[in-house]
């Protein structure tokens, strides 16, 4: 057992008092009540004051490093630091070994107050390729002992580098698990791609010094900089949220953009031990650099945010516009990009590593004809990803491989020429690495988009982590590590993929058996076919669901768990539920694999629709066959809705896909005629009772009983109906005046749709794209919803005596009855899901229902 695991299994007294001290002070933190006597007794357990921030090394070259370190007494306080305002002579030493028994480089450097008492001492006159130990002291008191190494001599031969690249880490996404196993792993270096800090509204220095601080109180970080050399670059949560160049991105505290920018870069400087090549001059620095680990590998390390132009269309996820299109706008500005290209193309590395923020490949998260992009990333700026993938596939430098980071998310991506071309030529690859310990409220979404983007040949946004890069002359393999819970200090470490790009072959190939945790396949039982947006749930022995996972387009899923025994059951829309035990192994990963059959028709309640925005509950009834399937309130409620949720159709898919609607409101019935952009929000039918009439059989049926909540005296009875092989599901409403005067009701249903490429549609105006509601003549009797995926919703009348009342995100029928004492009115439709096969008009397909 290696000495980090030992020290988790049994409490060890170093890592178990560091830990407990760290929640300790996170909660303290949180709640505005930590002290700086109780964080000054958990850091000092490693690192003793005036050395509380531990010690770090960085930039080393073949011949020299950075020793870096901030004297303070009281780490939380923001103004000094706890320091007198007053220089501080330092010294330090640099030694071949742990004991310091043969000294090679020591001095003197001052602190001054004016750098927040930090010390950047370049140890020169190195032997090249080759580990040391460092440390510093004042006034007879030692810091911790670190560690650091130089690199190859340039030109050298090298056959091997072992490093860990690093992004995002929120102080309150958790307590830095990932950085603890990082710190036991052998590597050569680390590199941090940005988002070192999370900034708050206020822009002082002052405020920026105490968020690094406050971030290395964590001794989890104090560790992984005193044991390995850090190159450094900054994303945008350094200075401001999406910032671009000297444009503001979000909230700030009204002070001058630039000010705030240079405040930024200082405390970023004062923190992290870089070269006086990028001590920044008030809002400026140099950051774009670049190293060689001898002939093995050259490191381009860019700055995508102070040279880049102002995010196109307003910035966000969205369809782009025009400026999209610019060939002048720019994440690097035109110096560092041809620095960047000119330098791939005289390089003679075997590897040449593009080392930067954002995501470079495309990803577009609407399935559908339309696009949706992050216009924050690469694709906000296509024309300048072009020119750098343009040059890689003409000059063709040896294995171009990108690492990125701000996404929180794990990815592995093909670099293509062309994205919109499967087939084009892949020019490099991109490695993505999560966070270590913010989190990804867009997981879903991702996941939902990726059958769109056949060139991400592996995502996974569930867990926060790491990449270890293992390089030789012949093969890059990158593991992708994972820890279950970012928020405890002590969290178990895994492998959850591992890939390797070979020598002269652009592309990542898996590595099949290699890492932790449990994937598999599902297929169809009868024809073999994969099975794609299929939801894989592991249960432990309790018959707790731990982990929750979806098929991709090949039907493959992984759904990461710790050693034990489980049982792993797969649903979705079409299929009926299957499930296999399996036992994973430590050090190994477990594969399965499940053969689903095809549904009858059935109702009833136990099961839910799978899908990103999935809402119904299991207790909620769900009338399905081998077609779709859909949810419908037996008791949740829709903020939207309430208190009228009961009995309205909540989720829906067609086979092969996931939930993408909001809900349904079928049916209302309203006293007067809905106007306004409020008409969806009718509340003016309420049943009182939901059953299952038949469950299985011919068919399978659900019964809503209830009234207008309008017009009381007229009740409301819905059934839905569904057969074995049918697209659809009939619902037929029927009210009924149970008074003693005629009422006159508008009658109807809403469809709305809330997801990313929400749209409507009329038959006769195509694709509804104003967000003012207005009047519409359907020339066909249904009103359709499609959103990101190629899949449409659509409600098919029996009749076409209604007016559609739209706009780009809702849709809805109106009509006008007058019910006589004693009388019915029956109204009805067919509700469906079904895939457009991504038609240019994908509302076309109602047509043949």
């Amino acid at each position: 057992m290696d000495r980090r695991k030992f020290l988790v299994a049994t409490g060890g007294t170093t890592l178990g008092a560091l830990a407990a001290g760290q929640l300790a002070i996170g909660a303290a933190a949180a709640a505005g009540t930590a002290t700086a006597a109780t964080v000054t007794a958990v850091a000092a357990v490693a690192d003793p004051a005036p050395f509380l921030l531990g010690v770090a090394s960085g930039e080393p070259h073949h011949d020299s490093v950075v020793l870096w370190t901030r004297l303070v007494t009281d780490p939380l306080d923001a103004e000094t630091g706890g320091m007198a305002p007053e220089p501080v002579k330092v010294r330090w030493e640099l030694a071949k070994d742990e004991e310091f028994r043969h000294v090679v480089d020591e001095g003197h450097a001052t602190a001054v107050p004016d750098s927040a008492h930090s010390v950047h001492v370049v140890a020169a006159g190195l032997k090249a390729d080759r580990w040391y130990w460092y440390r510093f002291e004042v006034n007879g008191v030692y810091s911790r002992t670190g560690r650091t190494r130089t690199l190859p001599t340039p030109g050298a031969k090298a056959d091997h580098l072992r490093f860990a690249f690093v992004s995002c880490q929120s102080w309150v996404g958790g307590h830095y698990a990932a950085y603890s196993d990082l710190a036991e792993q052998d590597l050569d270096f680390v590199m941090h791609l940005g988002d070192y800090i999370y900034e708050t509204t206020n822009g002082s220095l002052t405020e920026f010094r105490r968020l690094h601080a406050q971030y290395k109180t964590a001794p989890e970080l104090r560790d992984a900089h005193a044991r390995f050399p850090f190159f450094v670059t900054w994303d945008d949560h350094e200075v401001q949220n999406n910032y671009a160049g000297d444009v503001a991105g979000g909230a700030g505290d009204g002070r001058p953009f630039l000010e705030r920018r240079a405040n930024g870069y200082q405390a970023y400087y004062e923190h992290l031990p870089l070269r006086r090549q990028q001590e920044p001059e008030g809002p400026d620095a140099l950051m774009y650099r670049r190293f060689g680990f001898g002939r093995l590998a050259e490191f381009s390390i860019l700055d995508t945010r102070q040279y880049r132009t102002d995010q196109p269309c307003g910035d966000g996820r969205k369809t782009p516009c025009e400026a999209v299109g610019d060939p002048a706008a720019t994440l690097t500005g035109p110096e560092q990009e041809q620095w960047l290209l000119k330098g791939l193309g005289r390089s003679g590395a075997q590897w040449n590593v593009i080392a930067q923020q954002t995501i470079m490949a495309a990803f577009d998260y609407d399935l559908g004809p339309s696009k949706v992009v992050n216009l924050d990333q690469w694709d906000g700026y296509p024309a300048a990803r072009s020119r750098i993938l343009d040059f890689l596939d003409r000059k063709r430098p040896e294995n171009p491989v990108v690492l990125s980071g701000d996404w929180h998310t794990h990815w592995v991506n093909d670099l293509k020429k062309d994205f919109d071309d499967a087939t084009s030529r892949t020019v490099a690859t991109e490695f993505v690495g999560t966070s270590i310990s913010s989190g990804a409220g867009w997981d879903a979404d991702v996941r939902a988009g990726l059958p769109a983007n056949p060139h991400v040949k592996f995502y996974n946004g569930t867990y926060r982590g790491y990449v270890i890069c293992d390089i030789t002359p012949k093969r890059w393999r990158a593991d992708l590590r994972i820890v279950l819970n970012a928020g405890d200090a002590g969290s178990p470490a895994y492998t959850i993929a591992a890939f390797e790009v070979l020598d002269g072959v652009p592309g990542a190939r898996r590595l099949d058996g290699v890492g932790d945790g449990l994937s598999g396949r599902l297929t169809d039982s009868r024809t073999g076919t994969p099975l794609a947006n299929m939801r894989v749930r592991v249960l432990d022995s309790t018959g707790k669901a731990i982990v929750t996972s979806t098929t991709g387009a090949d039907g493959e899923f992984l759904a990461f768990a710790v050693p034990g025994v489980y049982t792993v059951q797969a649903d979705g829309v079409g299929y009926d539920p299957v499930h296999v035990s399996a036992t994973v192994q430590d050090g190994m990963q477990t594969r399965v694999t499940l053969r689903a059959d095809r549904a009858r028709a059935r109702a009833g309640t136990g099961t839910t629709i799978p899908g990103p925005v999935a809402e119904g509950l299991t207790s909620d009834l769900v009338i399905s066959n081998d077609h779709l399937a859909l949810a419908i309130s037996a008791g949740s409620e829709d903020s939207q809705l309430t208190p009228v949720t009961l009995g309205k159709p909540r989720d829906m898919a067609a086979v092969g896909h996931l939930d993408q609607i909001d809900w349904l409101n079928l049916p209302y019935a309203s006293a007067s005629q809905p106007r306004g952009t409020s008409a969806w929000q009718q509340r003016t039918v309420r049943s009182t009772s939901v059953e299952v009439v038949s469950s299985t059989g011919a068919e399978a049926r659900i019964r809503a009983t209830g009234a207008s909540t309008a017009v009381t005296d007229v009740s409301v009875v819905t059934d839905f109906s569904i057969r074995e092989g049918e697209r659809w599901i009939t619902a037929e409403s029927v009210f009924t005046n149970r008074g003693t005067v005629e009422r006159t009701l508008w009658i109807g249903d809403v469809i709305d749709h809330d997801g990313a490429g929400q749209r409507s549609g009329v038959p006769g105006h195509g694709t509804i794209t104003i967000g003012t509601p207005a009047d519409y003549l359907p020339e066909a009797p249904w009103i359709g919803m499609t959103g990101s995926d190629s899949q449409t919703y659509g409600l098919i009348y029996e009749d076409q005596a209604f007016t559609a009342y739209a706009c780009d995100i809702w849709a809805m029928t109106q009509r006008q009855v007058t019910i006589q004492p004693g009388a019915s009115y029956t109204l009805r439709r067919r509700i469906t899901a079904v895939d457009n096969r991504n038609a240019v008009d994908p509302f076309a397909v109602l047509n043949t229902l």
